[in-house]
């Protein structure tokens, strides 16, 4: 039997998907796609021309590694942040006083 409209709706599962795989992650498989769509397009030219232009080809893969690099230093402080985060949790479960809540508040300020 076939599903009712309610049932199936592709923007709901595109949503349910983009949740789950992350902005980042989605954000590395578009640089990957449009890395493979130039590489295509500069050998097309290459074989009609017999060269590539240098210096756009330059450009694009340094946005390219830019992009990438960027993504990573986002992953790796979010990482650190969140690494920290459970420190103070964990502080604040072994230790049980209410002043380290208060020191731990303004830690979060300067970070």
């Amino acid at each position: 039997m076939r599903k009712s409209n309610k049932e199936h709706h592709p923007l709901k599962a595109f949503k349910e998907w983009f949740k789950k795989t992350g902005t980042l992650n989605i954000i590395l498989i578009v640089v990957g796609a449009f890395f493979v769509w130039f590489n295509w397009q500069m050998l097309s030219i290459y074989r009609e021309m017999g060269t590539i232009p240098e210096t756009y080809a330059c450009a694009v893969v340094a946005a390219t590694i830019g992009e990438c690099g960027i993504c990573g230093w986002i992953r790796t402080t979010k990482d650190k942040n969140r690494e920290r985060q459970w420190e103070i949790e964990d502080r604040k479960e072994f230790s049980g006083n209410p002043e380290d809540k208060e020191e731990d508040d303004d830690e979060r300020d300067f970070v």
